[in-house]
């Protein structure tokens, strides 16, 4: 995760979701990143160590990420329309980030699936990296990426599995 650049204004906004607290960060191009936690205070000190020179958004994606994300838990909401920031990222994870939009609502992939998809169907580990380090958790929606046969193998955010596993289930109530 790339660090606060001083010279760009940062802000960050901080909500209780359903699957814990969610903080969003936006600079000047877009969203740049969603953090998943469970408490409020554990985000807050995250977003000022990560991000020192960052401060409370008053308006922007920051707010806007929030406010599509309560409307997704609302079940009111399947797709994320945000202006995204993913500077700093290769070729090829941007290549799977990106995918990951292709992956309907309530359905999933495996890791192999999607690095087939991508054109390097030997690529699964790779693909597991990148999820494991996707910025924007749900908005680009790495839950719905599973280990061969279905299993569910590592998530980052929240509480790992219980988390991915929450999300997979709600999906597929809503449908």
């Amino acid at each position: 995760m790339k660090k606060s650049d001083s010279r760009e204004l940062t802000t960050w906004a901080l909500e209780e979701m359903p699957i814990g607290w969610i903080a969003s960060l936006s600079g000047e191009l877009g969203l740049r990143t969603l953090f998943i936690g469970p408490d409020q205070s554990g985000l807050v000190e995250r977003l000022r160590n990560d991000f020192p020179d960052s401060c409370p958004a008053t308006a922007g994606e920051s707010l806007a990420a929030l406010q599509q994300l309560r409307e997704f838990f609302a079940g009111q909401r399947r797709h994320f329309d945000l202006q995204l920031d993913l500077r700093g990222l290769s070729d090829f994870s941007l290549q799977i980030l990106s995918g990951l939009r292709e992956i309907p609502f309530g359905e999933t992939v495996t890791y192999g699936e999607l690095a087939g998809r991508a054109g390097r169907p030997r690529a699964a580990r790779a693909v597991g990296r990148v999820m494991a380090g996707n910025p924007l958790p749900l908005v680009l929606p790495c839950h719905r990426v599973v280990g061969a046969g279905g299993a569910l193998t590592g998530y980052s955010g929240g509480n790992g599995i219980a988390t991915k596993q929450w999300l997979i289930e709600f999906e597929k109530r809503l449908l």
